[in-house]
C-alpha cells in the first residue's frame, strides 16, 4: 500500500514525503525503510515517541 501511495505522490510531482510512525511499531518502521525511508529523528510530540522518516521521490 505504501508503494502505491508513493507512486501517487510522484504523479503529483512531489520531491519528497515525510512519514511518521510510533517508535514501538517496528512493522511500520520496517515498511517505511523498505520503501526508501531515511530516519530524520525520533521525537516526542505530545509525550508519545515517534519516528520521523523522509522518502526522496525525485533524483
Amino acid at each position: 500500500m505504501l508503494a502505491q501511495i508513493l507512486l501517487e505522490a510522484r504523479a503529483l510531482h512531489l520531491d519528497r514525503v515525510m512519514l511518521v510512525c510510533a517508535a514501538d511499531n517496528p512493522a511500520s518502521a520496517k515498511t517505511i525503510e523498505h520503501n526508501g525511508g531515511v530516519l530524520e529523528e525520533a521525537g516526542q510530540p505530545d509525550h508519545s515517541s515517534v519516528l520521523r522518516y523522509w522518502i526522496q521521490l525525485s533524483s
